[in-house]
C-alpha cells in the first residue's frame, strides 16, 4: 500500500501480447540495486478469469485470511439489522462480503461464519440462501477453540467415544455452537440478546431449539427426545451468570466466548462466583476454554488474575497460542478426574492433541481446522511457565 513504489499493471506486449508490467508510481524514486515494492490494490477489480493463482487461493481460503481478502474485493451488504435486546443504542447488523457473513454489536465483530451458494440456486429468486458450512470457523482464535475442544474431546477417528455435552457461553454468530454441533458434540449456548439470536437463526443459518425455563427458574426444561437423529442444538435466551441458570445440567466441556459491545469480556463472567458455578457443573475430567486478550501491560495483568481464579476455581490452567494473532491467548483450565491423580499434564495433553490432528488428517474435510489442531498441540505450555 503506502510504502509501494510501482503498481502492476496489464500491458500489451508488440510479441509476448496480453502480460503484466510494472510502472514506477508519480513521484517515486527507485534508485540502482533498490527493490521494487509492488502495490496489488488493483487486483480486486480484476476479474475472475485474470486473477493469479496465489491471490485466487487467497480468495477461496475458509480461515481469517480469506475473510480479509473478500472485504477488499466482494462489496458489502447487510442481510440483517436490528436494535440490540442487550446493549443501549447498538445495533446488532450482519454484513455480507462474498461467503462470509459477519456479525457485528455497535461497533465490534462478534463472529462470522462461511456460506456455500448451493448448486444452481440464486438468492433473490425465491430460492435457497447460501448454505452455512459449519466447520469452517473464520475467526482464528474461534478455531482454535474449537480446534483444541473437538481434539481433547476425541472427535476424529473411527470410532468417536458417546458425543460430550459442551457449554457454550456467547451464541455470537454461532459459529463455535454450530461447529461442535456437526462434530458430534450435544451443544447447549447461553445468548441473552434476542436481536443476535435473530441473527444467528435468520442470517447465519445456524439452526438451533430454545430451551425454556424450569418453573422458578432454576435451570431450563430439556428439548423434546427425537425419535431419530442427534441431540439438536439447544439454545438458553438468558445470562449465563444468573443464579441457578444451568440447574441440574452437566458439562464436559465450556467455551467461555461472550463479548459486550465495546468488545469486553463482561466483568461478571471473570469473576469467582460464575468460576465456581462452572466448575460445578463441568464433570470430572471435563475443561473449560476462554479467549483473552493479551496485547498490553494491563491485558496481561487482567490475564494473569482471570488465569488465577480460574485454576482456584476448576484446576489446572495451560496457555494455547492463537497463529498469527500473539496478543490473543486461550486458557484451557482443565478439572481433574474421578481418580486421585488423575489431573491431565502438559504431556499428556499435548500427545492428546497430536493424535487428534494425525486422527482429523483423513477424518476432517477442512484443512484449516486440522492446521490448528497440529497448532494446537506444538504451543500448548502449561500457564506458570508464561507468567512472567
Amino acid at each position: 500500500g503506502g510504502r509501494a513504489t510501482c503498481p502492476l499493471e496489464p500491458y500489451s506486449h508488440p510479441v509476448a501480447g496480453a502480460v503484466a508490467c510494472v510502472r514506477v508510481l508519480p513521484g517515486r524514486c527507485v534508485a540502482v540495486g533498490d527493490e521494487l515494492l509492488v502495490s496489488y490494490r488493483h487486483l480486486p477489480e480484476l476479474p475472475e478469469a485474470r486473477l493469479p493463482p496465489w491471490y485466487a487461493a487467497q480468495l477461496n481460503l475458509r480461515a481469517e485470511d480469506g475473510y480479509y481478502a473478500q472485504l477488499r474485493r466482494a462489496p458489502p451488504r447487510v442481510v440483517f439489522e436490528a436494535p440490540s435486546a442487550a446493549e443501549p443504542k447498538a445495533t446488532v447488523r450482519v454484513v455480507e462480503h462474498g461467503p462470509w457473513r459477519v456479525l457485528w454489536v455497535g461497533r465490534v465483530e462478534q463472529g462470522m461464519t462461511f456460506h456455500e451458494r448451493q448448486e444452481g440456486t440464486e438468492e433473490g429468486r425465491g430460492e435457497s440462501p447460501p448454505a452455512l458450512v459449519p466447520l469452517a470457523v473464520g475467526f482464528d482464535y474461534q478455531r482454535t477453540m474449537v480446534a483444541a475442544a473437538a481434539a481433547l474431546t476425541a472427535r476424529f477417528g473411527a470410532s468417536p467415544p458417546p458425543p460430550p455435552h459442551a457449554l457454550v457461553v456467547g451464541l455470537g454468530a454461532g459459529s463455535c455452537a454450530a461447529a461442535l454441533h456437526a462434530l458430534g458434540c450435544a451443544v447447549t449456548a447461553f445468548e441473552y440478546d434476542a436481536a443476535v439470536l435473530a441473527a444467528a437463526a435468520s442470517a447465519h443459518g445456524v439452526r438451533f431449539e430454545r430451551l425454556s425455563r424450569r418453573a422458578g427458574g432454576a435451570g431450563f426444561d430439556p428439548p423434546p427426545r427425537h425419535r431419530k437423529g442427534p441431540r439438536p442444538l439447544c439454545v438458553c435466551e438468558a445470562d449465563a451468570a444468573e443464579a441457578d441458570a444451568w440447574g441440574r445440567a452437566a458439562f464436559d466441556l465450556a467455551l467461555l466466548d461472550a463479548y459486550d459491545g465495546r468488545g469486553d469480556v463482561p466483568a461478571h463472567l471473570q469473576r469467582e462466583p460464575f468460576l465456581e458455578g462452572l466448575s460445578r457443573v463441568l464433570r470430572p475430567g471435563g475443561f473449560a476454554l476462554a479467549n483473552l486478550w493479551n496485547g498490553s501491560d494491563r491485558a496481561r495483568a487482567e490475564c494473569a488474575r482471570f488465569a488465577a481464579k480460574l485454576r482456584a476455581a476448576v484446576g489446572r490452567v495451560y496457555v494455547l497460542r492463537v497463529a498469527g494473532h500473539e496478543q490473543n491467548v486461550i486458557l484451557l483450565a482443565c478439572r481433574p478426574g474421578e481418580r486421585q491423580g488423575s489431573e491431565s499434564t502438559c504431556d499428556v495433553l499435548r500427545e492428546r492433541l497430536a493424535a487428534a490432528a494425525a486422527a482429523a488428517a483423513t477424518d476432517c474435510p477442512e484443512p484449516a481446522l486440522v492446521q490448528t489442531i497440529r497448532s494446537c498441540a506444538s504451543s500448548l505450555t502449561e500457564w506458570s511457565e508464561c507468567e512472567a
